[in-house]
C-alpha cells in the first residue's frame, strides 16, 4: 500500500479545512464586539467543531479498517516520531472538540442562543473551561506545524514524494 485510502486522504484534507475554519471563528468570537454578530456565529462555531470531532474520529476507524502505508523513514526513531506526531495530533484535536463543548455547556452561553438574547453572552475570561481549550488549540497548532514542516521536509529536501501518500489523487508509481 503507498498510500492512504481516498476516503482516509478525503477526510484528513476537509478535517484540515474545518479545523482553519473552526480557528477563524473562534478567533472572530474572540475580538468581536459586536454581542448579536457573537450570538449568530456560535452556533457555527459549534456545529464546525463538532463536524471536526465526528471527522476525526470516523478517520481514525478509516485508517484502522483500510491500512496505511509502509513508514516513510529508515530510520526507527523517526517513524515513532512521526507515529507520535499522528497520535498527539489526533488526541489534541479530540480533546480541542471535547473542551469546547465543556465550555459551551458550563458557561451559559447555551442559555443566551436559546433566549436569543445577547446580553447573556457570558465573560469567558471567568470559564476555566474555556482555558484549557484554548490550551490544546495552542497544542493542536504547533503538532500542525511541526507535521506540515516534516511532510514539507520529506517534499522538498530528502525529495521522497511523501505528500502523495495522503492525496486525494490516486498515483501509480
Amino acid at each position: 500500500m503507498k498510500q492512504y485510502s481516498k476516503r482516509t486522504a478525503i477526510m484528513h484534507w476537509a478535517i484540515f479545512v474545518l479545523i482553519i475554519i473552526a480557528f477563524y471563528f473562534g478567533h472572530e468570537l474572540d475580538e468581536s464586539k459586536d454581542a448579536a454578530a457573537k450570538l449568530s456565529m456560535y452556533p457555527v462555531h459549534f456545529l464546525i467543531g463538532d463536524l471536526v470531532l465526528l471527522l476525526t474520529l470516523v478517520r481514525i476507524y478509516f485508517r484502522k479498517k483500510d491500512g496505511e502505508p509502509a513508514p516513510a523513514n529508515a530510520n526507527p526513531l523517526l517513524n515513532k516520531v512521526a507515529a507520535l506526531t499522528h497520535l498527539l495530533t489526533n488526541l489534541t484535536v479530540i480533546a480541542v472538540a471535547v473542551t469546547g463543548f465543556i465550555t459551551a455547556v458550563t458557561s451559559g452561553v447555551i442559555n443566551a442562543l436559546k433566549a436569543g438574547d445577547p446580553t447573556l453572552i457570558p465573560d469567558f475570561h471567568k470559564v476555566d473551561a474555556k482555558e484549557v481549550h484554548e490550551l490544546f488549540i495552542g497544542i493542536m497548532l504547533l503538532l500542525v506545524v511541526f507535521h506540515v514542516a516534516a511532510a514539507l521536509y520529506h517534499q522538498f529536501i530528502v525529495k521522497d514524494k511523501l505528500l502523495r501518500r495522503i492525496m486525494i489523487k490516486r498515483f501509480e508509481d
